[in-house]
């Protein structure tokens, strides 16, 4: 898995409460009778961007589902809620705040968090 921190807006003051890190890891989004596949692109603890080939309301609930790629044995599953979409290409970064944070999500988070922090020293 390749991560790496990354600044929202690097020529303004940051809006941010915590960093965000630059992924690309496979996911599903499942919502309501349908599931689709997601890329996750950006991750933080407050929050989550994806690419999605539908795009969603601000206000949307979703469920992403991922693979903590060696950092444990269980899928991450975060609940969403949409804040922004907009279209890019041939399909839409979908940008929203993480509504619940397990104890799995916060175990991946701090093994991602561990691990760009000795790869950039």
């Amino acid at each position: 898995m390749n991560v790496t921190q990354i600044s929202a807006y690097p020529n303004h003051k940051e809006r941010r409460k915590s960093v965000r890190y630059s992924t690309h890891i496979e996911s599903v989004l499942e919502q309501k009778e349908y599931s689709i596949y997601t890329t996750v692109i950006n991750l933080s603890e407050q929050g989550v961007g994806f690419l999605s080939a539908k795009p969603f309301k601000s206000g949307d609930i979703v469920n992403i589902i991922f693979d903590g790629h060696g950092s444990l044995t269980d899928p991450i599953k975060l609940k969403i809620q949409v804040l922004s979409c907009r279209e890019v290409d041939l399909e839409y970064y979908i940008g929203g705040i993480i509504a619940n944070k397990t104890s799995t999500f916060n175990h991946f988070f701090q093994f991602i968090h561990s691990t760009t922090t000795h790869t950039q020293q």
